[in-house]
């Protein structure tokens, strides 16, 4: 076994000796990968990247800067990077599976600790051991692929030599123009500081809240015998408020929105389901990521509700904003058939659409006659932005300045209360079909991608 460095009990990537082709790693049917994901675009987009050796002859990982020449004060393992000292990483071998011919899956453990003073992953303020009731999530991403590799013949190369990345959850370009493998947790990592002693809240578990301390895959996959290589990787997450002003969330249509188990999230972050009728569906079947080309169908009859919605908290105070493009269609009635919204803890402000109108509604579906237009069918994307405890516009295009129509904050309807029995969780940000499951209509929606942002009013 390779030797492990660094505390115990620390928050841990389980080793599953997983087994699949390719760069990213096995998803349900309905995914497409790789997944191009918009992360959060704070400080810690680059804290620097780590230099990973592996050596399987001597059963040995060792790990340093990528900056050779780095200084480190006195007694700071060269585990830790960034500046001020971040994170920490711990690593560790599993089990190695012989597939035969020079052919291996090479299975590792991985941790990694805050070192900071505050939480990462998320942007709502909290007191250990309670938890906002969503996370941004934290990515870890390969900034260098797998390189350098020897077998018994000595440095070899490509195709005679490879290794791939077997386990992640897709790519994005981090620091490249080309996108960059990365596994992704649903999680946050409390604040512990240099001095923090394990176990310690910057080793967070949520899982009695559905959150998480669960195990990831890190395997390698690796050809003609290869017996060294080197990698590197970094961390992308977002800081705690007032660490950071903006947060980020972008859905790709590639994949249903809803996690399938705590391995197959589907999408990087999760959106929670309410609703267990109508029908979701990515289509066209077999469609390439990355070529716009996935598009997510959600169908619903009258009196059903299929939504998608997240619990990322927006205070009243803060700018927020939710966008995308969607082709709304078999609307009927006069209520909204297919919405967009966010809300605060007081207000609700969501896009309704429906065969007459279009406009802001409240939690039943009812479209005010007031702050709407006529319904125009060729609108084929919305923006929904809240400022502050202003005033609230629905701008289409989604990217357009002039808004299609605007309300006075006082004049929003309330919001909704807070989902009762599991998952009991706020809708902070939302789109579907059907709002309300005794007066909606009818509605099919076609959505290409949906994003958020909590601090700002455009993307």
């Amino acid at each position: 076994m390779m030797h492990f460095s660094g505390r115990r009990n620390r928050f841990v990537l389980g080793a599953l000796a997983v087994v699949c082709a390719g760069v990213v790693g096995c998803h349900d049917a309905e995914s497409t990968a790789p997944k191009t994901i918009q992360t959060p675009n704070g400080p810690m987009l680059d804290l620097g990247t780590m230099i990973v050796d592996v050596d399987v002859r001597t059963h040995k990982v060792t790990m340093h800067p990528a900056d050779a020449s780095m200084t480190l004060p006195p007694g700071v393992s060269a585990r830790f990077f960034g500046g001020p000292l971040q994170i920490e990483y711990a690593t560790g071998e599993q089990s190695s599976l012989d597939l035969g011919g020079g052919v291996f899956e090479r299975n590792f453990h991985w941790g990694f600790s805050n070192l900071l003073t505050f939480a990462i992953g998320t942007n709502s303020p909290h007191t250990y051991p309670a938890f906002p009731q969503d996370t941004l999530g934290v990515y870890m991403y390969f900034s260098i692929l797998p390189k350098n590799f020897t077998n018994v013949s000595g440095p070899c190369s490509p195709p005679a030599c490879t290794v791939t990345v077997d386990s992640a959850d897709g790519a994005y370009p981090f620091t490249t123009v080309a996108a960059q493998p990365y596994l992704y947790w649903k999680s946050i990592l409390e604040g512990g500081g240099t001095g923090a002693q394990a176990p310690g809240p910057f080793e967070t578990d949520q899982s009695t809240i559905g959150g998480i301390n669960y195990f990831r895959p890190l395997s390698f996959r690796s050809t003609g015998g290869v017996l060294t290589f080197r990698f590197g990787v970094a961390m992308a997450a977002a800081w705690v408020d007032p660490n950071e002003n903006r947060w980020k969330v972008f859905y790709v249509a590639d994949s249903l929105p809803n996690r399938v188990s705590l391995t197959d999230l589907r999408s990087e972050p999760d959106w929670r389901r309410l609703g267990s009728t109508g029908s979701a569906a990515i289509t066209p079947g077999g469609c390439a990521a990355n070529t716009n080309t996935c598009t997510l169908t959600l169908t619903s009859a009258a009196g059903d509700t299929i939504m998608y919605y997240r619990s990322d908290s927006l205070r009243a105070a803060q700018n927020g904003y939710i966008a995308g493009p969607v082709t709304p269609s078999a609307l009927t009635g006069v209520d909204a058939g297919v919405f967009l919204g966010l809300k605060d803890p007081a207000k609700l402000a969501q896009l309704g659409i429906s065969a007459l109108l279009t406009g802001f509604a409240d939690s039943t579906g009812v479209i005010s006659p007031t702050f709407s237009v006529a319904t125009d069918l060729s609108r084929t994307s919305y923006r929904i932005t809240k400022y502050g405890t202003d005033s609230a516009s629905i701008f289409a295009p989604a990217g357009n300045l002039v808004a299609l129509v605007t309300i006075p904050y006082a004049s929003l309807p309330p919001a909704p209360v807070r989902g009762s029995g599991p998952p009991n969780y706020d809708r902070f940000f939302f789109f579907g079909n059907s709002t309300a499951s005794l007066t909606s209509t009818a509605a099919t929606s076609v959505w290409t991608n949906v994003n958020y942002e909590i601090g700002a009013t455009t993307p």
